[in-house]
């Protein structure tokens, strides 16, 4: 039976958009949200009695070898660490992209979803044989790194600059010693295309260390050619990358306005929101918003577990504020329907059909951002019942909404 929502949830649009807004990949947290141990999203975290936030699994590892804080020294046991939730809380509120973006994937999701996400992100790393993986540049001096896509490859250039060219001087140190270190030089050089080495039989001994150290400084000189090189591709994918995310955040925003109350809202990453609902009852998520015609009115769905038995679902409808409100009937009075769609059989969908009731406060004209009431079914259907009847695919629950005002 569809009720009113008589409880309020603190949230606005303004903070949904907060939460939704788009951060760089890999982008460092704020310093609230960052272990100063692994420099990294806090993961699971605790707070010392001494008042710094750690990942527990971090500052556990750490007391196995120190017994004082890493920050200020202080004497610290596991009975000095307690849980941290309300960080937890605002971290899961949090938006950052998947890793992966580098290789096209746009998912924006909470720092604390990142590793179950890639686990199942489409477009993680491809697992190569070894005879197909991309070797290092440098191979024929003897760095034997292999690399699973062309990425990973550019990330070894720079961060091993300093090897490499350790491996050059060695290399070079080879060659001098070498009888032969004239006619090696030579065709190294030949394969590179920049230097141009004299005749074998015409080659002065006096002159044989300045070619070498020519060459030698040849190579120096490539190496931070192809360094200088290798930024500028990074600012050019990174620009490209920024606007590739923006126009796709302008068409799903185009989407949601243009798809004239029909709304379909992918529910990620399912079961380990359930189990955060779970350990927090208060924890609600919110889809984009989206509108009932092109000048109509704004509604957004809420997800949370039922207030009454964790064990259901609870599925409410918010009306939300526009831009033209004044140009609308108020209350807002249609029909609104809900349906939970089966990814492989359809008759199995679950779907409720419901009347608004313009007496309650859910459909009066929102004079916040997002109208503190809901509309819905605050049971809408048991978990248990769910898992079972395979409506999970891929850990995402597909959420159909229709609306119809009259």
């Amino acid at each position: 039976m569809a009720s009113g929502d008589q409880y309020s949830t603190g949230k606005t649009e303004a903070s949904l958009a907060q939460e939704s807004s788009i951060n760089d990949a890999y982008s460092a947290p704020e310093s609230r949200f960052e272990c100063p141990i692994c420099l990294a999203w806090l993961r699971d975290p605790v707070l010392t009695s001494c008042g710094h936030r750690f990942c527990r699994s971090c500052i556990y590892s750490w007391l196995e070898r120190e017994s004082a804080c890493p920050v200020d020294n202080m004497k610290l046991k596991k009975e000095d660490i307690f849980p941290d939730n309300f960080t937890r809380r605002e971290i899961s509120q949090q938006r950052t992209k998947c890793p992966n973006i580098v290789r096209g994937c746009l998912v924006e999701l909470s720092p604390l979803d990142v590793e179950s996400h890639l686990l199942v992100c489409e477009y993680k790393t491809p697992e190569l044989p070894d005879n197909e993986k991309l070797r290092c540049s440098f191979v024929d001096v003897g760095c034997d790194e292999k690399f699973e896509d062309e990425p990973e490859l550019q990330r070894h250039l720079e961060q091993h600059i300093q090897k490499h060219l350790t491996l050059l001087s060695q290399a070079y140190s080879k060659m001098t010693a070498n009888s032969n270190a004239v006619a090696s030089s030579s065709g190294i050089a030949q394969q590179a295309n920049f230097w141009d080495p004299p005749a074998k039989n015409e080659t002065p001994s006096g002159i044989l260390d300045d070619n070498l150290q020519s060459l030698l400084r040849a190579l120096y000189e490539k190496i931070v050619f192809l360094e200088q090189k290798s930024r500028e591709q990074d600012i050019i994918i990174a620009n490209m990358s920024e606007q590739i995310s923006s126009n796709n955040l302008s068409m799903s925003k185009l989407h949601h306005r243009y798809c004239n109350g029909s709304f379909l809202w992918y529910f990620n990453d399912f079961k380990n929101k359930i189990n955060a609902m779970r350990e927090n009852p208060h924890l609600m998520h919110y889809s984009t918003g989206f509108y009932t015609s092109v000048n109509g009115y704004k509604l957004c769905v809420r997800l949370n577990l039922s207030p009454k038995d964790n064990n259901y679902l609870a599925i409410l409808i918010h009306v939300m504020k526009t831009d033209h409100d004044q140009t609308l009937d108020w209350p807002f009075s249609g029909r609104l329907t809900i349906a939970l769609i089966h990814p492989m059989l359809s008759y199995k969908t679950i779907k409720e059909t419901m009347m608004t009731r313009p007496e309650l406060d859910a459909f009066k004209r929102p004079v916040q951002d997002l109208n503190p009431k809901g509309f819905g079914y605050t049971e809408f259907a048991l978990l248990e019942e769910l898992i079972d009847q395979d409506f999970i695919h891929n850990n995402q629950l597909l959420i159909k909404v229709q609306a119809q005002p009259v």
